[in-house]
């Protein structure tokens, strides 16, 4: 009796890990991570054999770690600038794989959350406004190539907006796809099954260094804060009788891990988000079955239809990946004013503008600084002339 109540608890287990909530769950930040696959398939030429490849085992392997609906996705800030500059792929993976050393040491350390504490928010949202920046004028360039395609994207887009989950990416991938078919850029006899083939990688210290420099560094105290604090605070709130399960420590240990290894294969930068990590929750995913089901979905495109996909994003219409990066850029954008403060976003706006016109690194120097500027004039440490008085009347109080 004992071993038939086991059996049924193993099957309950697996048939809650597996339903049509699960599977809706596991596409929820497809959204996000489709412009960005396309657009490093069809702009930085990567093979999106490996992409699929990593992103797939990663995702299954995680979602049987933590049985939670804890996806990955692009490292937006090094996409941003891969796209907009269209990087080479070794530039890429060697900037990949400089995050996952410096991911690798800082989990191994155990500061995460020292340092954590020590990034002004102002400086996090100074980069995200820049990153929108960046993309929105690399979306333009790509949007002039056919108008008419762009703005029937974008009309799409703003349609769909007003669902929860905005499902106008798939449509639009679908749309390139039918253009592609139509126009006999790929033919239906180009679709095929087919075995996978890899791009082997070895990571140039040359191109490390440059990317590290160019969008590595920003990337990293974006993910400091956006991902380390959301993410973490999220699982609290939705899963808090599981929340001891996952700390900015084990997010960065997984980061370090995944970064090191996916380069070689021709995988893309990744880390945690907590967009990727609400989406899902959002459309359904309640435990790692959603994970594992859309990393079975990755390795099977990635393994069995790569070289259709190839094809397919390398000819897909540029006004039409132009719409979804505007977008995507419109998104970073909006977040970059959250909690919205005049005073605040005179740094932010000085702050983006010089990511976008100078470099991503002057500005997040320069929002760092004036960050922890204004935080020392918050807490009363620095005095303005002019508000001694306001400062002694709080202290009084």
């Amino acid at each position: 009796m004992a071993e038939i109540f086991q059996e049924e608890q193993i099957i309950h287990k697996i048939k809650r890990k597996f339903t049509i909530g699960e599977l809706s769950g596991s596409l929820g930040d497809w959204g996000t991570l489709i412009p960005f696959i396309i657009g490093y398939v069809s702009i930085v030429r990567l093979n999106p054999a490996g992409i699929f490849l990593c992103l797939g085992l990663t995702n299954i392997i995680l979602g049987i770690k933590y049985n939670l609906p804890l996806p990955i996705e692009p490292q937006k800030t090094i996409g941003t600038i891969a796209l907009a500059n269209k990087w080479t792929p070794s530039l890429v993976i060697s900037t990949g794989f400089g995050t996952g050393i410096v991911w690798a040491i800082l989990g191994f350390s155990k500061k995460i959350n020292y340092i954590i504490k020590k990034v002004p928010t102002i400086t996090v949202r100074g980069i995200q406004l820049g990153l929108g920046l960046i993309l929105g004028w690399a979306a333009l360039l790509l949007f002039s190539t056919n108008y008419l395609l762009g703005f029937i994207s974008v009309g799409i887009i703003l349609v769909l907006m007003k669902f929860k989950w905005n499902p106008s990416a798939i449509i639009l991938v679908f749309l390139g796809i039918f253009l592609i078919l139509i126009t006999n850029l790929v033919s239906t006899n180009d679709i095929a099954f087919n075995m996978p083939y890899f791009d082997f990688y070895l990571p140039n210290w040359e191109n490390l260094l440059i990317g590290m420099v160019a969008a590595g560094i920003a990337q990293l105290f974006l993910t400091l804060t956006n991902v380390m604090i959301a993410t973490t605070a999220l699982i609290k709130d939705f899963f808090p009788d599981q929340a001891n399960k996952v700390n900015a420590n084990t997010l960065a240990d997984n980061m370090g891990v995944i970064n090191l290894f996916s380069p070689f294969l021709g995988g893309i930068p990744l880390c945690h988000g907590s967009g990727g990590f609400a989406a899902q929750y959002a459309f359904g995913a309640r435990t790692g079955g959603s994970m594992i089901m859309e990393g079975t979905i990755e390795l099977f495109l990635g393994l069995f239809f790569s070289q259709t996909l190839f094809m397919m994003f390398s000819n897909f219409p540029q006004a039409i990946l132009g719409a979804m990066l505007l977008y995507t850029a419109f998104l970073l954008g909006r977040v970059s004013t959250k909690d919205f403060e005049i005073k605040k976003f005179m740094i932010i706006l000085l702050s983006g503008l010089l990511c976008f016109l100078i470099n991503i690194i002057v500005g997040f120097i320069l929002g760092f600084i004036l960050g922890l500027i204004y935080k020392k004039i918050e807490e009363g440490k620095i005095v303005i002339p002019g508000n001694e008085n306001k400062i002694k009347g709080l202290n009084q109080n």
